[in-house]
Parts: C-alpha cells; sequence; structure tokens
C-alpha cells in the first residue's frame, strides 16, 4: 500500500513538471507580428480559472542571466518552446525533447482580453490548451516537481492541460472538456457541429467520444469545410 502511494505521488510530481514546464524559463523561439524572431528563453503566467488580477503576457530573456523583457499578446505570432522530458520505454526512461507551439487567443466575448494557449490540433478549426490554476478551499498552488529531474510525457487528448478549447477564426474559442450542468459532451458537441451532418451523426452513434477530440477536429477539418 505504501509503495503503490509512493509510484502515484511520483507520477503526480512528473506530471506537474512536465504540465507546468513553459510557465517556467524555458528554451523559446518567438514568432512576432512584425516577423521579427527571437531565440532564448521565455515562460508565460499560470493565470487562475477565476479572476485574475494580472496581466496574461509573455516574459523573455535571451539567456539565463540576461535581463528580461515582457511582451503583449497582441504583439506575437506564436512561441515555440521546446520541451524535455523523459519518456518510459521497455521499463527505461529515454530523455527526449518535443516542441510546443503557442498561439495568443481571446479569453473573454467582448474580445478585450487575451492569453496564450496551445496549439493539440492545427486547421481551419483549432484545437487549444491551457493549464490554469484551479481555486479549491484554501487554494491550489501547483506543483514544481523534483530540482534536475526531467519530466515524464503522458499524452492525452487534452496535452498537458487541464482546459481545452475549440478554436474558429475570429471567435472567442469555447471551452469543451468541462462538464455541463444541463448538457452532456455529446449534446454539446452535436451542437457545435451542427454544419456537419456526418461528423455529428458520428458523435450522436458515439463513434466519437470525449476521448476523441482531436479526431474530432481532425475529421472536421478534413470532411466538413
Amino acid at each position: 500500500m505504501i509503495k503503490k502511494s509512493l509510484y502515484t505521488l511520483l507520477f503526480l510530481v512528473f506530471c506537474s513538471n512536465f504540465t507546468f514546464a513553459q510557465y517556467g524559463w524555458t528554451d523559446a523561439v518567438v514568432y512576432f507580428e512584425n516577423e521579427k524572431v527571437l531565440n532564448g528563453l521565455a515562460k508565460i503566467p499560470m493565470m487562475s480559472d477565476g479572476l485574475n488580477l494580472k496581466k496574461e503576457q509573455l516574459k523573455f530573456k535571451t539567456d539565463k542571466k540576461a535581463k528580461k523583457s515582457k511582451y503583449q499578446p497582441e504583439e506575437i505570432d506564436s512561441i515555440v518552446f521546446t520541451i524535455t522530458y523523459k519518456e518510459r520505454v521497455n521499463d527505461t526512461r529515454i530523455e527526449k525533447t518535443r516542441d510546443e507551439t503557442y498561439i495568443p487567443i481571446y479569453l473573454n466575448n467582448r474580445q478585450t482580453k487575451m492569453g496564450f494557449a496551445e496549439i493539440l490540433v492545427d486547421g481551419a478549426l483549432k484545437l487549444v490548451g491551457r493549464t490554469v490554476s484551479v481555486q479549491s478551499g484554501g487554494g491550489f498552488m501547483p506543483g514544481t516537481g523534483a530540482p534536475n529531474m526531467a519530466p515524464i510525457y503522458h499524452p492525452g487528448y487534452m496535452g498537458s492541460h487541464n482546459q481545452v478549447l475549440i478554436l474558429r477564426d475570429g471567435e472567442t474559442p469555447e471551452i469543451f472538456n468541462q462538464v455541463s450542468l444541463t448538457k452532456s459532451f455529446r449534446k454539446r458537441a452535436m451542437e457545435y457541429f451542427e454544419d456537419c451532418p456526418v461528423l455529428k451523426t458520428k458523435i450522436e452513434t458515439k463513434e466519437f467520444k470525449k476521448e476523441d477530440l482531436q479526431d474530432i477536429i481532425r475529421f472536421y477539418n478534413s470532411n466538413c469545410n
């Protein structure tokens, strides 16, 4: 029982370390709207899922000792973070790297507030993910993992995030992984994809489920545009 609990704790540490990598100083290439490109270290703030008193902006510096600069989401086209992690292969942890591309998105219906999200599926319709801190009781402070320890990557339909959104050009993205008190995921998805009858049918018959959200977006981009 103690050994099982220890494994669970280590798993959570590894996951949290990976999930929060881009919220600490991480190797990155920043592409700006004016076509300027910066190489160095970057990080984005982890926001609360409730009220945010701080502004979401990118912090950048050319190296660990350099002075940091701040940039607004409106200035940025995309950010490519290079994440170092460990993947378990035949009971051996192999160190690897992967790129995560973040783009600015609108965060409110009036489109007056912007933040950053990772592209999980690209195309005319995008699936993007964000990690937000969740208040519970006395509050939630995300773990940082053990020092000098590369995280383990655990892929899923949400990537490494706790908030996933569907993004159409010119629209405010819609959060799609949260539970609705009035409608199931299937009903919400059928309504959202009303313009694609063949996809709507696949969702209605449960050929596509919540866990297939990435495949749903890919199917829409391939068959419904």
